[in-house]
């Protein structure tokens, strides 16, 4: 991995870390078996490896629970090499831009859920990996000051809507 791909990887870890964490072609993602769609509404994100929680206002139909909450444009730069579908939990590989995914998914998308996710990357020949676990429970409806795909992160920072281009 060159060095610019390295701090590449880096810099998309650390803005994850701290932020929040389509026709397709060949190159593109293929699309996952089961695409996480939580219910709409507003949804309580905490993450068990980060202070930065959030919360975010759903809609069903644009949500991108694997985009939204664990890496910013899976389904645009990922390439799927597993999936597996048990019951309430669902499972992947993914190859990204300078990186190794691995992610599960387990719980009610109308309730609350566990997200976790490893990522595996080099940095100067030595590898990486960082572990995320993201825990979520549904609040109800979203507040009148929120609008869907937004993020409120905790201290009150609004994200913009992850929605503008879906």
């Amino acid at each position: 991995m060159t060095a610019r791909r390295a701090m590449a990887a880096l810099l998309r870890m650390a803005l994850w870390t701290t932020v929040a964490f389509s026709g397709f072609t060949a190159a593109m993602a293929e699309e996952p078996v089961q695409r996480l769609q939580r219910a709409t509404g507003l949804w309580k994100i905490t993450p068990e490896t980060s202070p930065f929680s959030w919360d975010i206002c759903v809609d069903h139909a644009k949500d991108r629970l694997i985009d939204d909450d664990l890496w910013s444009d899976f389904e645009k730069e990922c390439r799927i090499g597993s999936q597996q579908r048990d019951g309430d939990r669902y499972s992947f590989t993914a190859s990204c831009p300078g990186a190794e995914l691995t992610g599960k998914y387990a719980g009610n998308l109308d309730k609350a859920y566990t997200l976790t996710g490893d990522v595996t990357f080099q940095v100067n020949g030595k590898t990486e990996v960082q572990h995320h676990v993201l825990k979520a429970s549904f609040e109800g409806e979203c507040p009148a000051d929120l609008r869907p795909g937004e993020k409120k992160m905790r201290g009150g920072m609004v994200m913009k809507s992850l929605y503008e281009n879906r």
